[in-house]
């Protein structure tokens, strides 16, 4: 493919994920396939510009803003330093969002590195390392994380002895730590209650050396199908799929709340969703955390602990959150708050609030 007419292809994408930057991979997928005579070099340029000029989108338009995609494609490369450019758009985010995060200029700028993939080794990690290498996979242990290696660089690794085996899951190092704060243990009784496709789940089965109990649900019960599919490769079986809410009947060690949220602490590595969030809709979605929440402590026994997460940067579904929920919730007491981020801790974005019930 010649460069204009990778930069044409990429133009046309782009004005589509502009429009709709939520639906940024299927519109790529979809277009991709409908071009079967592009070859895998044509397609790896393709993804390459587009991407690099999603992670730009404000820069772009705000450096050129009588320009098509097209011709702002062309100019990705030479893209100038947006020096006199109001912050948000330095920091490539919505001009209303910044005032809903603390330290902002510390915070956003870091979402807009490329990051590394994460994997979580399941048992030994140097075997772990050991049989990827042997396998051409190069990796490198995390810094924070006793399980995490960082793959430098993309490989599709589905097809390796270690992950059939079950010995490696993917799960950024963030994700990873919160689950090591939270801080369960062999024989533990733990509530997953939105577990989706399971990587909280997996991670503390394996902290408890898969003795204990742990019950997944989640409102949306496909999600949960893939979690069966991951436990059994990864040898674990004291999770059990709840896909409808019991009853408030038994009590658990610990109840986890994984929240929905706005998912900003991600923004590294889906920067298209940052053209989806608007403020009505993160008022929205901080009312459904407060109700999943209210939901969710009615599972937790006294002397139990109540866990909340988000993968978010933003005060409102954060700090805001646990300060509403303690005000009517007065027999619950904060244990540990904490934040990771790409500026913090070198990972995604999350949040964390444990709690005991006392």
């Amino acid at each position: 493919m010649t460069p204009e007419s990778l930069q044409k292809h990429a133009g046309v994408l782009l004005e589509r994920i502009e429009k709709k930057p939520v639906k940024a991979q299927e519109l790529i997928n979809t277009y991709i396939a409908g071009h079967k005579h592009f070859d895998g070099v044509d397609k790896r340029a393709l993804l390459d510009l587009v991407w690099r000029c999603v992670r730009a989108m404000a820069r772009l338009k705000y450096a050129y803003p009588n320009e098509n995609w097209e011709d702002r494609a062309k100019r990705i490369a030479d893209l100038p330093d947006p020096k006199d450019a109001p912050d948000y758009v330095k920091w490539e985010v919505p001009e209303w969002f910044p005032a809903h995060v603390p330290e902002a200029e510390k915070e956003l700028p870091a979402l807009l590195e490329n990051p590394p993939i994460i994997l979580r080794a399941i048992g030994d990690r140097a075997k772990a390392q050991e049989m990827l290498r042997a396998e051409g996979v190069e990796t490198e242990p995390t810094k924070l994380s006793p399980y995490g290696l960082i793959l430098p660089e993309y490989k599709n690794l589905t097809g390796t002895k270690a992950w059939k085996d079950g010995l490696i899951e993917i799960q950024d190092e963030g994700a990873q730590l919160v689950a090591l704060d939270i801080g369960v243990r062999a024989n533990d009784t733990v509530f997953d209650f939105c577990a989706g496709a399971g990587g909280k789940s997996l991670i503390f089965a394996q902290m408890m050396n898969n003795k204990g109990l742990i019950w997944a649900y989640d409102i949306t019960a496909k999600k949960l199908f893939e979690l069966v599919k991951r436990a059994a490769r990864a040898h674990i079986d004291i999770i059990e799929i709840k896909p409808q809410l019991p009853p408030p009947t038994k009590q658990f060690d610990y109840v986890v709340v994984d929240a929905p949220c706005s998912g900003c602490g991600t923004w590294r590595r889906s920067p298209h969703l940052r053209w989806q969030l608007t403020e009505k809709q993160l008022k929205h979605i901080t009312e459904s955390q407060a109700e999943i929440l209210n939901r969710a402590a009615a599972y937790v026994r006294e002397g139990g602990h109540l866990a909340y997460i988000t993968c978010s940067l933003t005060t409102d579904e954060n700090e805001a959150q646990m300060e509403a929920f303690l005000k009517t919730h007065p027999n619950y007491r904060v244990i540990k708050q904490k934040r990771y981020s790409p500026a913090r801790t070198g990972t995604d974005g999350f949040f964390l609030c444990l709690m005991e019930k006392v």
